[in-house]
């Protein structure tokens, strides 16, 4: 596969569904990073939309990641000609941070760990759910950066190769203030 082939059938899906799921991701962040319940004092009761935002956190953070680990890393590895089948997952980590993709390989896995936390409930345990919860929200800002440097690394790299169709940049996500404290 050529690299025009690479840019245009892997690497451009690949921006797309990421930048989608962050926008949402981002959108239900907004909303939860205020929520009276996952702070440390207050009783773990959610509203259902509560729950639906929560819901939407969960689920894009684990897209957002997935698709990033799944499409759009190797996409960038195969255009970089970096790309290896044969090698464990993390080793292409550690070769995406050394090559500036990600901004550090420990630091996908941990985020890796927490999503795999947050996918399950825990009825019994609510402040573990809630811990597990805020600790999400915390790390979204860290998740989007990591997703801001492989696109930017992208749109780099391509115009670097004389590649077309990575042009523009990211779309601005809503900043929105936050709600005052009561």
């Amino acid at each position: 596969m050529s690299l025009q082939e690479i840019v245009e059938f892997k690497l451009q899906p690949a921006l797309g569904e990421c930048t989608t799921h962050r926008q949402r991701l981002h959108r239900a962040w907004l909303e939860a990073r205020d929520f009276e319940a996952l702070r440390p004092a207050a009783t773990f009761s959610l509203s259902d939309e509560e729950v639906r935002t929560l819901d939407q956190l969960v689920f894009r953070f684990g897209r957002l990641q997935d698709a990033m680990g799944a499409r759009l890393l190797p996409a960038l590895l195969q255009l970089t000609q970096e790309w290896r089948d044969d090698e464990p997952f993390l080793d292409k980590l550690n070769r995406a941070e050394k090559l500036g993709m990600i901004p550090s390989a420990e630091q996908w896995q941990l985020l890796r760990e927490l999503r795999n936390q947050t996918a399950h409930e825990y009825p019994a345990q609510p402040e573990l759910t809630r811990a597990n919860l805020l600790r999400l929200v915390e790390r979204v800002p860290v998740l989007e950066r990591a997703h801001e440097q492989l696109s930017e690394f992208a749109r780099q790299r391509a115009s670097a190769q004389g590649l077309a169709g990575l042009g523009g940049a990211e779309p601005k996500l809503q900043a929105v203030p936050r709600r005052p404290t009561p």
